[in-house]
């Protein structure tokens, strides 16, 4: 998320005339924050396309750091598959080295299911993918990858929490050319790999979490398929033999 560095890489002979000069570094005014308008005009143009596409998949690679009590930093991979077709119809399957889940949503239920354990969980959502994304991080503590795009594009994307935004460069993800963007926020960093050819899609995303002494990363590859043939059972969900229904931890409190 830093434009060219080359100004960040001049940093040490600008400090030197600086103090030869007689003005210590402590005496610099803190540095302003630093938005350029390239890089919300590429969110938006990201947000704008998102909204556009109706039936899609999505199978992110995804590595996050878990750090332990002497901060120690493991590391973790995972694969979530999304299956989506808007405005009502979402299926997540995820497979971590730790967890493995699966959401499926109708358009009137949510259901969460653990495979490995034989159970599930069943409960009325809202009506679209956004909102039942949000009750299942707020009531049951649910939290999956890329949960956050079906905000960009609508007026809740986070735009107005961007302290700072630049181009740090362009790299190939994939073998696909992107705009490597970055952003900071009031609690994390983020960087973007935003497609240049074709359409203006996420393609990886890495994002750092300042709340955290250890800063522990997450990073995502995403691999997208628009205008998807999503059979119309994916979103039907059939338990496994011997299948034990649940209630989600703390769901009566929570009504």
């Amino acid at each position: 998320m830093k434009a060219s560095f080359g100004s960040r890489l001049a940093i040490p002979t600008a400090v030197m005339l600086l103090v030869t000069g007689g003005v210590m570094a402590k005496d610099r005014p803190p540095k302003e924050p630093r938005i350029e308008p390239a890089s919300i005009e590429a969110l938006k143009k990201m947000g704008d396309h998102l909204q556009t596409l109706q039936n899609f998949t999505i199978k992110a690679d995804t590595t996050s750091e878990v750090v332990l009590d002497d901060e120690q930093k493991l590391e973790i991979g995972g694969e979530a598959t999304y299956e989506v077709k808007r405005p009502d119809h979402l299926r997540i399957d995820l497979i971590t080295d730790v967890v493995h889940g699966q959401l499926v949503y109708d358009g009137k239920t949510l259901i969460y299911a653990s495979p490995d354990q034989k159970t599930y969980a069943q409960v009325p959502a809202p009506p679209t993918i956004k909102e039942t994304l949000e009750k299942a991080a707020q009531r049951y503590n649910l939290q999956f990858p890329l949960a956050d795009l079906f905000a960009w594009g609508t007026r809740d994307a986070p735009i107005n929490i961007i302290r700072e935004g630049f181009l740090v460069g362009h790299a190939a993800v994939d073998g696909k050319q992107t705009a490597h963007w970055a952003f900071r926020g009031p609690d994390q960093d983020a960087e973007i790999w935003i497609a240049t050819e074709g359409s203006p899609l996420p393609l990886k995303i890495s994002l750092v979490d300042r709340q955290e002494n250890t800063r522990p990363r997450i990073t995502t590859v995403l691999h997208w398929t628009e205008n998807a043939d999503i059979p119309a059972d994916t979103f039907e969900y059939k338990p496994a033999e011997g299948s034990a229904k649940i209630g989600f931890v703390g769901e009566e409190r929570k009504k």
